[in-house]
């Protein structure tokens, strides 16, 4: 269960097996959605020693203190606050700064990412890609139940994408993928931050092409709502018209994504 604590050797304390895998997941207004999703990284990680790095964004559905009362119950599991900013970007930034883990996986809170496909992303890493990504736009890979308007918008964004980066990506829109911290840290200090594209910030501010792996899944519906969601926009590059308005970087609600 998603509130299962690790194992503990009482002569040793914490299990000393090395931390291998942190998981990034950004969040605000996903408290239904948490212990589900605990729950599911739980069996899809199992034989990984990983940890799960939440950052919410001072959440009003009290996911904060949700992940906190998991935590004090399973060490796998921290939370980053964030009061008095927002963006999903930065979000991502900071989970991956907080964390000692060699290999930095990042999925959206709200189950539309195949968790079972973590394993052969952290796979590919480990074999020697710098980044490896779910892609809906490659092999068997989908969007799922969206509808034409949808697909179009995150269709044209790809396309735009694609035309700024050195390194090539079927889905450089796609905010699930595992990269090693040896590729991400000479990046690091020139990522822009912002907008609510992760993904397309790091291999745009790549100097030279990433090895890359890329590995299908088909994007699943969302599950619980959030108490409020991003309204539907056409995206800029590297954050959408949202982001230009109000200063607020998109949610995983905006179907830029």
């Amino acid at each position: 269960m998603y509130h299962a604590a690790l194992a503990v050797d009482p002569e040793r304390g914490i299990e000393e097996a090395p931390l291998e895998l942190a998981v990034i997941i950004p969040t605000f207004n996903e408290a239904e959605n948490v212990p589900k999703l605990l729950e599911l990284l739980g069996e899809a990680l199992r034989g990984i020693v990983w940890e799960a790095i939440f950052v919410d964004d001072n959440s009003a559905d009290g996911t904060a203190d949700l992940i906190r009362a998991i935590g004090r119950n399973n060490i796998r599991v921290r939370v980053l606050e964030r009061l008095g900013r927002r963006g999903l970007s930065t979000a991502v930034i900071e989970g991956m700064m907080a964390t000692s883990a060699p290999m930095l996986a990042v999925i959206d809170a709200d189950l539309q990412h195949d968790e079972t496909l973590l394993p052969r992303l952290y796979a590919a890493v480990r074999a020697g890609a710098d980044l490896a990504v779910g892609s809906r736009y490659v092999g068997s890979g989908g969007v799922g139940e969206w509808d034409t308007r949808r697909q179009s918008v995150s269709r044209g964004a790809t396309w735009l994408a694609q035309r700024i980066l050195k390194t090539p990506l079927t889905d450089p829109m796609s905010g699930f993928f595992v990269i090693s911290r040896d590729a991400l840290k000479p990046r690091c200090r020139a990522l822009s931050g912002g907008g609510f594209k992760i993904l397309l910030d790091i291999a745009a501010s790549a100097p030279m092409p990433l090895k890359v792996v890329e590995l299908s899944y088909v994007f699943r519906t969302r599950v619980a709502e959030k108490a409020s969601s991003a309204p539907w926009s056409w995206p800029n590059m590297p954050s959408c018209s949202r982001t230009r308005r109000s200063g607020i970087s998109c949610r995983s609600g905006c179907s830029c994504s």
